[in-house]
């Protein structure tokens, strides 16, 4: 099947062109359209084409020039040329250029064109294999360049540069990283065809952007990049380049509703030293996390702390405790805890660790991660959502975490010599903040809970056994006879033997 390109500036005769003829049903398939001839030589250079169809009169670049360019990189497009009773002067020239035929408009209709097509079609099947993979092979030069150039390969750049026809060396460029916002969310709702078809629509508006900006003899190249599951787009630009970012971030919401984040490199005069660059972003990109900005001079973005402060870790705890608290309690120390959170300016990496560790396996399952937020903001208005729905399940008889291991670490050693040291370091809490976190959540100390869980399980073997009542004290942890009978006593109001005589007869 020929790939057909159609450049025209009159949007009627484009648009009449891909109605008239039934081109697949042909043999024929229509890879674009370009309404002057600058933008159908920038899909040519980026597609390819086996047929040309140009008219000979058209803005900014006429079929003349396209003509002559197109004989220049690829001589095997073969060119059909569309003309008007007074533009025979041109078609001649297009003719010298060696376009393969042409066709007067008012004679334009399903047989002319078809007869047209068919001819160039019969003329160019010894070269279109050809011609097609020569272009598979230089899409794959420049996609091995865009690779290294990723990967901060420096040592590659210069020959695969050469080998895709990219400048190695220049007065000055800049790299931007483009980060679309909620793409993940984005990409779930396309088809592989729709996801390919928004990449190069992206991309064209890029490089026009540009091109509008800097003239058309900059020469931008974009690339779009997925390293460790983090989609991005690349730009290599000369000049003007926070200009084009803020006018990339105006278009991208206006054509595509897509909020973009950037990064711009400083200034640089070859690959090497810009591919170096591109890497610092990529390293320093998170440091933005705290920022509603959506353009940033990597440059000028402070690094964040990566150590946690003995005042944050009281403050995570406080959280937690928290949540059993009344509502304006609860809301007052999140408040309190957002703007240390926010003042301090943890690396994301180390915030998530730090939140992630006080809460159970299964409450991190919902626990939402800076590490998948847009920014500081995002994330926490997610992590107030979530700790919300979370005491909505846990109502006020929410535990800390560590106070829940404490108890099951005293259910199975209930019987054992213990103490609160024991179980504090068994949870690793300090032994002063467990003893009040303990008596906080629980309602009582340490000693009087451990007590009374004897005691408890004490008086279910009195009605479910018979042993001796000592031996069943001691067994559960009392040594000393006398004194649980005492405790016993003040407990249940009855001595054991009193007990197990009114509730076993």
């Amino acid at each position: 099947m020929k790939r057909v390109l159609i450049a025209d500036d009159d949007f009627l005769v484009r648009t009449y062109l891909k109605q008239m003829i039934s081109w697949e049903e042909q043999g024929f398939y229509i890879i674009g359209d370009a309404k002057n001839g600058r933008e159908a030589l920038e899909i040519l250079q980026r597609d390819g084409a086996d047929i040309l169809i140009a008219d000979v009169s058209m803005p900014i670049m006429d079929g003349i020039e396209l003509t002559r360019q197109v004989k220049k990189f690829s001589p095997s497009t073969h060119i059909l040329i569309l003309s008007c009773h007074d533009d025979f002067v041109y078609v001649k020239e297009a003719m010298k250029l060696g376009i393969d035929d042409y066709l007067l408009k008012n004679d334009l209709s399903e047989e002319t064109l078809l007869d047209a097509l068919n001819k160039i079609s019969f003329e160019a099947e010894d070269n279109s294999e050809i011609e097609r993979l020569a272009l598979i092979g230089r899409k794959k030069l420049r996609e091995d360049f865009f690779k290294a150039f990723d990967a901060s390969e420096s040592e590659k750049l210069a020959k695969l540069s050469a080998d895709a026809e990219i400048n190695s060396e220049f007065q000055a460029a800049a790299a931007l990283m483009i980060i679309p916002q909620g793409w993940p969310e984005r990409e779930r709702l396309l088809t592989e065809n729709e996801r390919e078809n928004f990449l190069s629509a992206f991309a064209e508006m890029s490089l026009n952007t540009c091109r509008n900006l800097l003239g058309e003899k900059i020469q931008p190249l974009i690339f779009d990049s997925t390293r460790e599951g983090f989609f991005h787009w690349g730009l290599i630009v000369k000049g003007g380049t926070r200009e084009i970012a803020e006018r990339l971030q105006n278009f991208s919401k206006l054509y595509f509703n897509l909020e973009l984040k950037i990064f711009l490199s400083p200034p640089k005069k070859n690959l090497v030293e810009l591919s170096e660059q591109w890497q610092k972003i990529y390293d320093s990109r998170t440091d933005s996390f705290y920022s509603d900005e959506k353009i940033f001079s990597v440059e000028e973005l402070p690094p964040l702390e990566i150590k946690i402060s003995d005042e944050l870790k009281n403050s995570g705890r406080e959280l937690v405790e928290a949540l059993s608290f009344i509502d304006e309690d609860f809301f007052n120390v999140l408040k309190s805890f957002r703007e240390k959170m926010f003042n301090v300016k943890l690396h994301p990496e180390i915030l998530s660790a730090f939140i992630s560790g006080h809460f159970t396996e299964s409450e991190k399952n919902s626990l939402p991660s800076p590490l998948q937020s847009e920014n500081f903001s995002e994330w926490f208005t997610r992590l107030e959502r979530f700790l919300t729905e979370l005491r909505g399940r846990q109502g006020k008889d929410y535990l800390h975490p560590a106070i829940r291991l404490a108890l099951k670490f005293i259910e199975a050693h209930y019987r054992e010599e213990i103490s609160q040291v024991d179980v504090a370091e068994a949870v690793h809490l300090n032994p002063s903040y467990f003893s009040t976190l303990f008596k906080k959540s629980v309602g009582m100390g340490f000693s009087d809970y451990l007590t009374d869980l004897r005691i408890e399980h004490v008086k279910e073997r009195l009605v479910t056994t018979s042993e001796k009542i000592n031996a069943i004290a001691a067994s559960e942890g009392f040594n000393d006879y006398q004194y649980f009978v005492k405790i016993f006593k003040r407990l249940t109001g009855l001595r054991p033997s009193q007990y197990r005589e009114k509730f076993l007869h």
